[in-house]
């Protein structure tokens, strides 16, 4: 496993913690969120779709709508880049297909 702590640039989450820092500062995230920002980091550079987000981080709720993922993404990029407006933004969506966190690498 990559240990306790994910790093993305200067992103840095202790999974164990459930804390997240980004640039040396604390940001608070709901446990979904938190969720989804450790699936997108284990799966950093690769583009994942809204189907495969619902199925790891609601656990294939049948009651959750792509319009969902749309939501907590905002929420995520809210916190994690709109927050940092002098530091690139780490959260990419990619049209027609999903989000990713950082560099494409699934190219």
């Amino acid at each position: 496993s990559l240990g306790p702590v994910i790093k993305l640039e200067d992103l840095e989450v202790n999974v164990e913690k459930f804390a997240v820092k980004r640039g040396g500062k604390n940001i608070k995230l709901s446990a979904r969120e938190f969720k989804l920002l450790v699936y997108l980091l284990y799966s950093k550079g690769q583009t994942l779709s809204k189907d495969k987000l619902i199925s790891h981080v609601w656990d294939g709720d049948s009651l959750v709508v792509p319009n969902t993922v749309e939501v907590y993404m905002g929420y995520l990029r809210k916190k994690i880049d709109k927050a940092f407006p002098d530091k690139p933004p780490l959260v990419q969506t990619v049209h027609g297909f999903g989000y990713r966190l950082g560099k494409r690498t699934d190219v």
